[in-house]
Formats: structure tokens, C-alpha cells, sequence
């Protein structure tokens, strides 16, 4: 269910850039997702290489091999990034405990955090 909810939010951001038969949107679904959805959907075990995990269980994973958690001082600048663009409506980006996540709506796409040795 929850590769569902983030597929959906992730083809619903490109309905919003890009229409249905936009051939850049095609090659974004072939080359970047027809594969990771295959493999997600299709196989189990040592054939599935394709595994969503969300940040908590990165930070836990990044700390328990001696990292620690450096501050993403970008929020403000990738804010005003995201403002600038005019198909933005719906995109989000905030701080979350020290992670900067780029969303659609109020769904998590992808985060990114920096760490220290």
C-alpha cells in the first residue's frame, strides 16, 4: 500500500507538469520508473533490489554506523527555488527532524539529509 500512495503522488506531480501524451513524460515513466515499479510490484526475496524506506529508518540505519546527523542549511534557498518555478503548485519542501523533503501535496517524495563521521 505504501509503494500506492507514493506512486500515485508521483504521477500526479507529473500530471501536473507534463500532459499524458508528452513524449518527455513517457521517457521519465520508462527510464525512471516502469523498472522500480516492475520489480517492486513483481518480485519478492533476493530478486526485489528496489526498496522504499522512509527517513526514520535511514537515521536510525545512518546512526547506529557512527554518523551523525549534520544540519541541512538549504531550506530556506530551495524554498525560494521552488517558489521561482511557475509548475510548482502542489510541490513542498520542508524541514523534517533535520531532513529536507520535497513533497506533492502532503505526500513525502524524496529526502535528503547530510552526516558527519
Amino acid at each position: 500500500m505504501e509503494a500506492l500512495y507514493y506512486y500515485s503522488a508521483i504521477f500526479d506531480a507529473l500530471d501536473a507538469m507534463l500532459p499524458k501524451y508528452d513524449t518527455r513524460r513517457a521517457k521519465i515513466e520508462q527510464f525512471y520508473f516502469a523498472e522500480e515499479i516492475k520489480n517492486i510490484v513483481s518480485c519478492e526475496g533476493p530478486n526485489r533490489v528496489e526498496r522504499h524506506e522512509r527517513v526514520d529508518q535511514w537515521r536510525r540505519r545512518m546512526s547506529r554506523a557512527g554518523f551523525q546527523a549534520a544540519p541541512v542549511k538549504l531550506v530556506a534557498q530551495a524554498k525560494q527555488w521552488l517558489a521561482k518555478l511557475e509548475i510548482c503548485e502542489g510541490y513542498t519542501i520542508v524541514e523534517e527532524k533535520g531532513s529536507l523533503v520535497l513533497g506533492w501535496k502532503s505526500k513525502p517524495i524524496v529526502a535528503a539529509s547530510c552526516w558527519k563521521c
